[in-house]
C-alpha cells in the first residue's frame, strides 16, 4: 500500500459496515452512492484485501476483514476522543492569553476546596480573572503539559512526582456501603475485608492511571485480587452507585462529607498515604509559582486551622 487512506475513506468502510448496505450508507453520510463505492473499492485495492462481500446492493463484511473492521471503528473513536481533547486544550490556552489564571481539580477533591480557592482570589488576587476548571487527573495533567493551566489540586501517592508538586494535607481512602447493608464491616475497615465485595472505583487507567496503578499495587500486596463493578466519574456518581447496590465504593474521605445519611463512610485501614495536592509545570514563570506557593499556603492553613 502506496500510504494509509484518507480518513474520509475509512469513515466511507466503516459507515458500509454498520449499514451492511450501500445507498443507506451513502444516505446517512449524505454523498453519491457511487462515489462511496468508489472509494470504498480503492480502500480495498490499497490494502490488498477484499473488506466486502456484495449481493446486489447489500454487503456482507469478509470473513478476513472482520478483525480489520473491528480495529478501525475502535481507532477511529479514539481520533475522535483525542481530536476533543486537543480541541478542549486548543480553547483553554486561548483563554489563557487573556489573562485568565486557570486553577483545576479533579471530581473527587473535596467540594470545599475550589469555595476556598475562589474565595483567596478575591482577596489576594483582586486584580486576577480566575477560571476553575473540574475534569479527570488524566485531562488535568494534560492541561497542565500543554500549558492550558497553571494549577491542578488533585489526590496523588506519595513519591509519584510527574510535576511540581506542594502537598496540601493527607487524604485517607474511605469505604462507602448502605448502612443497612448485611455484612460483617464496620467501623474501620482492612483492604482485605473488601475481598468478597465488587468495588465502585474512582479512577481508571483513562481517567487517572496513576492512583489506579497505585490502588492495584495496595491490593496486591495484600493478596486481594478486586472486583471491579464500576467506575464512578463524581462522588455523586460513587453514592449513587452504592444505594443502587452495584457494591462498595472507594473514595477520598475529603469527599464523604456529603455522603447521604443512608450510607456509612469508614477508613480503609493499612494503605500508603495518598495526598491532596497542588501540580504546576515545571519552568513556569515567577509570577505563576508565586501564585501557586500562596494559594497553597493559604489552602495549608485553613486546613490546620479546621484541625485546630
Amino acid at each position: 500500500m502506496a500510504g494509509t487512506p484518507p480518513l474520509r475513506k475509512l469513515e466511507y468502510v466503516l459507515a458500509v459496515a454498520r449499514e451492511r448496505h450501500f445507498g443507506k450508507a451513502a444516505e446517512r453520510l449524505h454523498v453519491d452512492p457511487s462515489n462511496l463505492s468508489r472509494q470504498v473499492r480503492e480502500v480495498e485495492d490499497e490494502l490488498g484485501i477484499e473488506i466486502f462481500v456484495r449481493a446486489n446492493h447489500y454487503v456482507a463484511i469478509a470473513e478476513e476483514a472482520v478483525e480489520f473492521i473491528m480495529d478501525l471503528e475502535q481507532m477511529l473513536a479514539r481520533f475522535v476522543t483525542e481530536f476533543e481533547k486537543s480541541k478542549r486544550l486548543a480553547r483553554l490556552r486561548a483563554r489563557r492569553k487573556a489573562s485568565t489564571f486557570v486553577i483545576g481539580y479533579s471530581p473527587f477533591v473535596a467540594p470545599t476546596i475550589p469555595q476556598e480557592i475562589r474565595a483567596i482570589q478575591s482577596v489576594r488576587f483582586r486584580s486576577v480573572h480566575l477560571e476553575l476548571r473540574r475534569a479527570s487527573a488524566q485531562e488535568l495533567t494534560d492541561s497542565l503539559i500543554a500549558d492550558a493551566c497553571q494549577g491542578c489540586v488533585m489526590v496523588r501517592p506519595s513519591g509519584r512526582r510527574y510535576l511540581e508538586e506542594i502537598p496540601l494535607r493527607s487524604e485517607p481512602l474511605f469505604a462507602v456501603w448502605p448502612r443497612a447493608y448485611q455484612t460483617n464491616l464496620s467501623g474501620a475497615v482492612g483492604l482485605i475485608e473488601l475481598r468478597a465485595h465488587p468495588l465502585i472505583l474512582p479512577c481508571s487507567d483513562r481517567t487517572d492511571p496513576v492512583l489506579e496503578e497505585w490502588f492495584f499495587a495496595q491490593c496486591a500486596a495484600v493478596g486481594l485480587k478486586p472486583k471491579v463493578a464500576a467506575e464512578a466519574s463524581s462522588p455523586s456518581e460513587a453514592f449513587n452507585l452504592v444505594q443502587d447496590g452495584v457494591g462498595i465504593a472507594i473514595v477520598p474521605g475529603g469527599v464523604c462529607g456529603d455522603a447521604p445519611g443512608n450510607l456509612q463512610c469508614s477508613p480503609i485501614g493499612g494503605l500508603e498515604t495518598l495526598r491532596l495536592v497542588i501540580t504546576y509545570r515545571r519552568g513556569v514563570s515567577y509570577r505563576v509559582q508565586k501564585m501557586i506557593v500562596d494559594i497553597a499556603r493559604e489552602l495549608g492553613a485553613v486546613d490546620l486551622a479546621i484541625a485546630g
